[in-house]
């Protein structure tokens, strides 16, 4: 069983752009050609699922604007389905949080995804915790990029630093930190946060992190608070895994960070 818990698709008439976009950015400030592994689309998603042995997706969509996720989450529950599972998004500077995050929950979304960079706010900012807290008080889990993004030049407005401020203040055990609690800041993560209740996912590391240090990230974490994602269509996600197994980590562990906890938090298995 393979449940990634961090992938992407777009609907398809922007698609091509909104992966060209990032493509062009990744290239012009880090150098980097960033490759896909399908064209961004839910039917992209979906092939490369039955290509890759995925079971199930959970695809987090990104509110860069305070009036798109209307847009944005309507089409997410409409994606749902097929071994697909939406999270929805919302901006932190739009007027209706409170209300918004109501219809999220009567839409049975089960978390939210938000990105400080791309929202231009940093995690520890009082408006952002708000969010949030509020997020987890209905509780929903929150998807939070954490650490530098390569399409994205500095300041990072979700460092480890701030990520831990914003840990301090909300319920740490409904918050998944992507890219291993902070992408490219993994001293910081073992130095921060590790130990917390947080939970952190795969997604996208394995280029960019030795793998010594992904290991001792997950034991001194723990194995029941890792997620196995992928950031499809950034990476595939049989490089993902062939990394995670790689780590010579057990079976149980594997097990719980390919499938076991995603099922706890989609599904409330124990």
């Amino acid at each position: 069983m393979l449940i990634d818990f961090h992938t992407h698709m777009f609907p398809p008439e922007i698609a091509g752009r909104a992966l060209g976009g990032i493509i062009e950015r990744t290239k012009a400030i880090y150098g980097i050609d960033q490759e896909t592994s399908f064209d961004g689309t839910l039917a992209g998603l979906r092939a490369s699922m039955k290509d890759t042995g995925t079971d199930l997706s959970v695809v987090l969509p990104i509110a860069t604007k305070p009036t798109q996720y209307r847009t944005i989450n309507k089409y997410a529950l409409e994606a749902q389905g097929g071994g697909i599972i939406s999270f929805a998004s919302l901006h932190p500077y739009q007027d209706n949080v409170n209300e918004t995050l109501a219809e999220i929950v009567s839409a049975g979304f089960k978390g939210i995804k938000l990105h400080p960079d791309y929202q231009q706010v940093f995690a520890d900012d009082e408006r952002f915790i708000a969010l949030v807290k509020r997020a987890c008080g209905l509780g929903l889990y929150t998807v939070i990029h954490s650490g530098e993004d390569l399409g994205m030049r500095p300041p990072f407005h979700c460092t480890v630093g701030r990520l831990k401020r914003l840990l301090d203040r909300v319920d740490e055990s409904l918050i998944i930190a992507a890219h291993m609690g902070g992408f490219n800041m993994w001293d910081e993560v073992l130095d921060k946060i590790v130990h917390t209740s947080a939970y952190f996912d795969t997604a996208v590391v394995s280029r960019y992190i030795d793998i010594d240090t992904y290991r001792r990230i997950i034991e001194e974490h723990g194995a029941d608070r890792i997620l196995f994602g992928s950031d499809a269509p950034w990476e595939d996600p049989r490089e993902t895994y062939a990394f995670l197994m790689s780590a010579g980590l057990s079976e149980e562990e594997n097990e719980l960070i390919t499938h076991k906890n995603a099922e706890r938090i989609l599904f409330g298995k124990a």
